[in-house]
C-alpha cells in the first residue's frame, strides 16, 4: 500500500532562514504523524519553536516601509507614535492553524501586526465605554456600525506594525475546563488541565501606529491619539488582554529598560522553572494553582530561596489585588500559610538581632 507522502518529506529538512516567517509558520507545517491525524504530543511546541530562534523579518524592508508609513501620514495631515510592548502581545489567536491557535502576519513582511481594523474596534470601544463619549461623536469619528452600512468615519486607522525585526515567545494557556468550553458537560473540579502551546510577540518590541484624517479630520486624529494612548495602556490590544497580555506603553513616556536577565532573584527563577515543568505559563501558575503552587513552595528546603520565592509570589498578588483580598477560599489558605511563614521570619531575624547585641 502507497502512503501518500508531501513533497518536502523526500527531500532534504528545510529551514527558516532569513525568509518570510508568515509564510512558513502558516504554509509549511511538516510535524504531522504519519497518517496526517494530529502533531503529536509535543508536535504544537516544536512547530512554534522553529520561529523562534532568531528575530523575525527583514531590518532593511521594515525601515524602508516605515519611512513609507511616516511621510504618508505627515503629508496627509496625520499623527502617528511609537509603542512599546510591556507584556507578552498576541495577534490573530483566532486564526485557524494546526497547532490550534492561529497567528496575525503581515503577507508581504512576514512579521506580527495588528490589523488597522484591530485598532479602530481598540479605540472605538475605550472611546465608547471608558471615555463615555457621545454616540454623535463617535459616528462622526468611527463611522456607522458596522461598516457594511457604508458609513465611514473622519479618522483612518493605519496597519501597527514593527519598526525593526522582532522577537518572538512560546507562551502555553491550560483550559480547566475542557469538556465546559466545548458543551459536553458542566464546569468541574475533576477536569484535567490541557496545556496548549501558542505563539507571542515578546516584551520590548516596538510598533508604529498612526491614523490619517479622512475629511476635516486633522483634530480628531489628536484627539484619537490620546485615546489610543490610554486604550494600549490600560486595556491593551490583540488577544488575553483581561490576564495582561497586549499592554504596550507609549515612546515618549520615560520608563526603566528591562532587567537583563541575570538580575532575575533567584525566587522568579524557581517560579520559571516550576512553570516550565508544568507546562504553565507563571501568570497560570500564580493564578489558578493556588494549592500546588503553596505545596511545591513548601518542599522548597533552601530557606534563602524560599524567602525569596516567597517574596516574588507575594509581588504577583498584590499586583493584582489579591494579597488583601483573596477571591476564593483556596488561595485564602494558601495566602495565609504564606503570611505565617513570614511572620515566622520576621520573629527569627529579630531574635537574631536581639542576640547579637547582647
Amino acid at each position: 500500500m502507497i502512503t501518500p507522502r508531501p513533497l518536502y518529506r523526500t527531500t532534504s529538512e528545510p529551514v527558516l532562514s532569513g525568509g518570510n516567517a508568515g509564510l512558513w509558520y502558516d504554509k509549511f507545517c511538516d510535524v504531522w504523524n504519519n497518517d496526517f491525524s494530529s502533531l503529536g504530543d509535543r508536535g504544537k511546541q516544536e512547530w512554534i519553536e522553529t520561529v523562534l530562534n532568531e528575530d523575525v523579518g527583514d531590518a532593511d524592508l521594515l525601515t524602508e516601509m516605515q519611512e513609507r508609513v511616516k511621510s504618508l501620514i505627515s503629508n496627509s495631515g496625520g499623527k502617528f507614535m511609537f509603542f512599546r510592548t510591556t507584556a507578552p502581545f498576541v495577534t490573530g489567536l483566532g486564526r485557524s492553524h494546526p497547532v490550534e491557535n492561529g497567528f496575525a502576519w503581515h503577507h508581504t513582511l512576514g512579521v506580527p501586526y495588528l490589523p488597522g481594523s484591530s485598532v479602530k474596534g481598540l479605540v472605538r470601544s475605550w472611546a465608547r465605554i471608558w471615555k463615555k463619549v457621545n454616540g454623535e461623536e463617535i459616528k462622526r469619528i468611527f463611522g456607522e456600525e458596522p461598516e457594511s452600512s457604508g458609513g465611514v468615519g473622519s479618522v483612518v486607522f493605519l496597519d501597527a506594525l514593527p519598526r525593526q525585526p522582532v522577537k518572538l515567545k512560546a507562551e502555553i494557556m491550560t483550559p480547566h475546563y475542557a469538556p465546559y468550553y466545548q458543551g459536553r458537560e458542566p464546569p468541574a473540579d475533576w477536569h484535567s488541565p490541557v496545556p496548549i502551546p501558542f505563539l507571542a510577540v515578546a516584551e520590548g518590541q516596538e510598533f508604529l501606529f498612526g491614523v490619517i484624517p479622512r475629511k476635516n479630520g486633522s483634530e480628531e486624529c489628536e484627539k484619537v491619539m490620546v485615546w489610543l494612548k490610554e486604550a494600549l495602556e490600560f486595556a491593551g490590544a490583540g488577544a488575553k488582554t483581561a490576564v495582561g497580555y497586549g499592554r504596550f506603553l507609549s515612546q515618549d513616556t520615560e520608563t526603566p529598560e528591562p532587567k537583563p536577565p541575570e538580575t532575575r532573584t533567584p525566587g522568579r527563577e524557581w517560579l520559571e522553572r516550576l512553570a516550565e515543568k508544568k507546562r504553565m505559563s507563571v501568570e497560570d501558575l500564580v493564578n489558578k494553582s493556588y494549592k500546588m503552587l503553596k505545596d511545591e513552595w513548601e518542599k522548597i528546603g533552601d530557606q534563602k530561596l524560599k524567602l525569596s520565592a516567597l517574596q516574588e509570589i507575594k509581588s504577583l498578588y498584590q499586583t493584582k489585588g489579591l494579597w488583601e483580598n483573596p477571591n476564593t477560599k483556596e488561595l485564602k489558605k494558601a495566602i495565609n500559610r504564606y503570611k505565617e511563614y513570614e511572620r515566622e521570619n520576621e520573629s527569627h531575624a529579630l531574635s537574631d538581632q536581639r542576640a547579637a547585641c547582647s
